[in-house]
């Protein structure tokens, strides 16, 4: 594997090339190193651990009022480099674009990532990962069923600005379930953690699991009330969240959020420069400074998401240029075109925690889980899902698991009718999205029970 200043090197040799033999207008060379570490247990049998490398070279240009792009292998791109007019995936019309120029010291960038994490070795994570069958051997009844995965990213960007960025980023992504063969069912509880910091062990983690799975193996057999209060988790909350709100944060396409009269208690920014959070980074990919951008204050829209492609003149940059292919377990890639996405956007919390939501109401629905959010219609923000994952809440504890049952809402009435935001928040990655969302327990009465 290359060296971090043999990286460096090559992205200003590739781009010297562009210069001389091409002599684009602007040019923009985009490198990427990325190693993913995998491992973990299922159904009591240890997964292959994985080790995989994935490195190329990205190159944008404009000519002739177009921008172009094309991608190459990392060992090849100095020589594969004489037929990028040939091979560009696409043109994109532009009467104007300007790479940009980029300041960003050292110092910043060291404050963003932990390099004890960035330079965890291999058998680090092996042991991590292996730890979990030695937990559920001490463990009658009970089945650990997970994965622990570790993503290690070198990033150069260099454009014809004469400047050059670089950082090291790390993502760590734990997914874990128990299931206990109870006296009425088989329960499962689950957590996920997404986090730029590995925890040195999981018994912790999977001790808390465990209680959850046990508390939740009684099957609630009485009819769903459809007139009590709905608590969706912040996983729950961010699924929906992800496929109804968060396709109206780009520049260009907020108008219906501009619209909404959201409820005064709804506030929600994007920061990518908090330390810790799963998708803080010093720059994006196009070499912005991440910033925090307040998108929504006391339920009033402020301000959209950009990149260097789509903002205008009288909007500030806020770093939200992100090389993303959905659906993959480490969306980044070089191969993807730079888009607009949100780094870490956190939902403002409320005052009341869910203990005290517990206390002081006789019954609630606590939604873990859905199923089915990824069909939301973000027009409209009308949702049909299924609560794979719930519970009923009585006098303040969970009394049992409820059977699956459909849930038919609208997001935007949701944020607007009076929900109520608890002080409790978690950090979660909804499957299939290149984010993070650090989201609130949600109570609302604003949508229908389907038994």
């Amino acid at each position: 594997m290359d060296t971090d200043e043999e990286l460096k090197d090559l992205s200003i040799r590739v781009l010297h090339k562009l210069d001389q033999k091409f002599s684009f207008k602007e040019a923009e060379v985009y490198i990427q190193s990325l190693s993913h570490m995998m491992g973990g247990t299922e159904y009591r049998t240890p997964k292959v651990f994985q080790s995989i490398n994935r490195e190329g070279c990205a190159i944008r240009f404009f000519k002739d009022d177009r921008l172009y792009f094309a991608c190459f292998p990392l060992k090849s791109v100095l020589s594969d480099i004489d037929k990028i007019n040939t091979i560009v995936s696409f043109p994109i019309d532009s009467p104007k674009f300007e790479f940009p120029e980029i300041k960003i010291s050292q110092d910043e960038i060291d404050k963003i990532y932990d390099k004890r994490i960035a330079a965890m070795n291999e058998e680090e994570i092996y042991s991590l990962s292996y730890s979990l069958n030695d937990l559920e051997d001490k463990m009658k009844d009970i089945i650990l069923d997970g994965s622990i995965r570790f993503s290690l990213e070198r990033k150069i960007i260099a454009n014809s600005t004469q400047s050059i960025a670089f950082e090291k980023s790390t993502w760590s992504d734990i997914s874990l379930r128990a299931l206990y063969r109870g006296f009425d069912l088989i329960s499962s509880s689950e957590k996920h953690l997404t986090s730029r910091q590995i925890p040195s062990s999981v018994s912790s983690i999977v001790e808390d699991l465990v209680q959850e799975a046990i508390q939740r193996s009684t099957l609630d057999e009485n009819t769903i009330n459809p007139e009590v209060p709905v608590i969706f988790s912040p996983m729950a909350l961010s699924q929906i969240f992800s496929f109804t709100i968060i396709p109206h944060l780009k520049l260009g396409h907020a108008g219906k959020l501009a619209e909404q009269d959201f409820s005064s208690d709804f506030n929600l920014i994007d920061d990518g420069t908090v330390p810790g959070l799963p998708n803080s980074t010093a720059f994006d990919d196009e070499g912005i400074s991440q910033s925090r951008t307040i998108i929504i204050r006391n339920g009033s829209f402020q301000t959209a998401l950009n990149n260097c492609q789509y903002e205008n003149d009288q909007v500030e940059r806020t770093g939200n240029s992100f090389r993303v292919k959905m659906f993959e377990a480490f969306p980044r890639n070089f191969q993807a075109y730079p888009e607009i996405y949100p780094s870490n956007l956190i939902i403002g919390e409320g005052r009341t925690s869910l203990e005290e939501m517990y206390d002081d109401t006789k019954e609630c629905i606590l939604i873990n889980s859905t199923q089915g959010y990824m069909t939301a219609d973000h027009h409209s923000g009308t949702f049909k899902i299924s609560a794979n994952d719930a519970y009923r809440i009585e006098n303040g504890s969970i009394s049992g698991a409820l059977p699956t049952f459909d849930v038919i809402g609208n997001m935007f009435e949701v944020l607007s009718e009076d929900p109520l935001f608890l002080k409790d928040r978690k950090v979660v990655r909804p499957i299939n999205t290149p984010y993070s969302i650090l989201a609130p327990y949600l109570s609302t009465e604003k949508i229908e029970l389907f038994p």
